[in-house]
């Protein structure tokens, strides 16, 4: 027999024997079982998840000695001639090579004829969104009616291109990305099959590189084989594919949260230099912050897929990075793999976006700013993963967490002193700035805010009267767009955010002043006197942040 690659070798022939798609054989077994097998079925999917392995499958159970069922023999003459495309009652067609009105009509001309060996005449069209608008419209028909001996099954890559017309008339299945751990199990299968060894490490190096696809990690496997012979080892992967192990990719990860720059330098450099594929490598980063982020949220849903050493690191990363500063530098590389797709210069966007990344926890948000200077809310501190221990052990050291913040608008938060207290202004003379403010804003509503008055203060809520034949003023004055009029005032005036309760009340009360009255009824702002001025911790401490000098002082 001449020779098969693996990918067409270790092809699935039972619903038992596809990987990693256990929803949707166990769906169309049961099907199959209970006699609900539908006109047309629609598989929807990556490329090498088993669309077509799957179809075949299908045919075979439906047309099987004694069947349908699911438990048939794949040595059977019929299923031996289906799986190896020569049957005549299956009839795959590719939806690239075939796409035309013409070629359509020919297939519903033959519907009619009932089948030559089985109980049913099945069509499979790969690529189905490659045909044209009018063979489409064509098949519209037989495809909801078809004859009781003729199934459908359609497979693509890329379902939006696929009409709703014929859509509807489907029972679609989509199939996902295979996890690493059972394509590398496959993998493992493989190499006991054909008498070869294999590293854990390579095996897990082939299935990452695979990114989900079966197929791919089949036809990676057997050209490692062909190149290094029965063992296949890390090395050999590594060099042959231009990938980069799990071990640097880690290093670089927590030199990068260390904030090292010339770790990062040195090693990525050392990467470029010996021919790694630096799109694939930030691919690798993306991949390794992605699963560290599912880490801190709920490591039940990718504990199975990490490795001893990933897991290590990711318990030491817990402890110094949350879970905001996972997601400013997810952006980051984000953007970097984007931008490397079509930079001419690749090596020296990548060296200086992770040089910025490295220094993503030196940069300084507003909202830090503001809680150093006591202008603002507490900056929120680092936190733990629930359910997860800080290492003991760590194979670079960590800093310990700095006031931090990611570009944009994505900081990465740390822990920070405790706030200094906020003086309170008198919430009366508070209050009568926010409605000199509202009455400039909202000139309209002047004469209806001016009838207002402050009335106490209860916790983080302040009551305020208003005479009850307004009270349909209320529902204007809390309307999205009125509201944080107020509620701004009122939080820059009292230091913290209130909240405002309007309660209506026939007692007489006075008309609204004007702006210069209000703003002269608060409290004046007491003013520092010159000499002081550079002594007053606030602006020392301002000056530290900024590296500032004093430039001109008002008299």
């Amino acid at each position: 027999m001449s020779y098969q690659v693996f990918a067409r070798k270790y092809r699935p022939q039972t619903f038992a024997e596809v990987v990693g798609q256990e929803h949707i054989t166990r769906t169309l077994a049961n099907a199959i079982s209970m006699g609900r097998v539908a006109q047309a079925y629609l598989l929807v999917g990556p490329r090498g998840t088993g669309k077509t392995s799957t179809a075949r499958i299908i045919a075979k159970a439906l047309n099987a000695p004694d069947g349908p069922k699911i438990d048939f023999d794949p040595e059977a003459e019929i299923c031996r001639e289906i799986a190896e495309g020569r049957s005549l009652d299956v009839l795959e067609i590719d939806g690239a090579s075939n796409n035309g009105v013409e070629q359509v009509r020919d297939l519903r001309d033959n519907v009619r004829f009932a089948p030559v060996k089985g109980r049913f005449k099945v069509y499979i069209i790969d690529e189905v969104h490659m045909l044209s608008s009018a063979a489409f419209n064509a098949l519209l028909k037989t495809l909801e009616e078809p004859p009781a001996h003729v199934k459908f099954i359609f497979a693509t890559t890329e379902v939006h291109k696929v009409p709703a017309t014929v859509l509807s008339r489907c029972q679609r299945f989509d199939f996902r990305r295979i996890g690493e751990a059972a394509i590398a199990g496959h993998l493992r299968f493989i190499c006991e099959k054909e008498g070869a060894t294999a590293d854990e490490a390579a095996l897990r190096t082939i299935a990452r590189y695979a990114d989900g696809g079966l197929r791919d990690a089949e036809v990676a496997l057997d050209q490692v084989i062909g190149f290094f012979g029965n063992h296949v080892a890390e090395e050999g992967v590594l060099q042959m594919f231009g990938l980069t192990g799990i071990g640097p990719v880690i290093d670089l990860s927590l030199a990068i949260v260390a904030n090292d720059a010339a770790a990062v330098l040195r090693q990525s450099r050392a990467l470029a230099a010996s021919g790694k594929d630096l799109g694939k490598l930030t691919q690798d980063l993306l991949k390794f912050f992605r699963d560290f982020a599912l880490f801190q949220t709920a490591p039940e849903t990718v504990e199975a897929e990490l490795t001893p050493r990933e897991r290590e690191a990711f318990v030491q990363l817990a402890a110094v990075l949350t879970a905001r500063g996972t997601l400013a530098l997810l952006e980051e590389l984000s953007l970097l793999e984007s931008r490397l797709r079509y930079a001419l210069s690749k090596e020296v966007i990548f060296e200086v976006a992770l040089l910025q990344l490295a220094q993503l926890r030196e940069r300084v948000s507003l909202e830090t700013l503001l809680h150093h200077l006591g202008g603002g809310a507490p900056a929120p501190a680092p936190t733990t993963a629930p359910g997860l221990s800080q290492a003991t052990t760590a194979p670079a050291p960590m800093p310990t967490p700095a006031p931090a913040a990611a570009p944009v608008s994505a900081p990465i938060p740390v822990s920070a002193p405790a706030p200094a207290p906020v003086r309170k202004a008198d919430p009366a003379a508070a209050w009568a700035k926010a409605v000199a403010r509202f009455a400039q804003e909202r000139p309209l509503e002047a004469p209806s805010i001016g009838t207002t008055r402050f009335v106490d203060l209860r916790g983080d809520t302040l009551e305020i009267s208003l005479p009850s034949n307004l009270r349909h003023k209320i529902a204007a004055f809390i309307a999205p767009r009125n509201l944080p009029l107020l509620e701004e005032t009122l939080q820059a005036e009292l230091g913290q955010a209130y909240k405002i309760a309007f309660l209506a009340s026939d007692a007489p009360v006075a008309q609204m002043p004007d702006a210069a009255t209000a703003a002269a009824a608060a409290p004046e702002p007491a003013k520092l006197d010159p000499k002081d001025f550079a002594n007053d911790p606030q602006i020392r401490k301002a000056m530290e942040l900024f590296q500032a000098r004093i430039v001109s002082q008002a008299k």
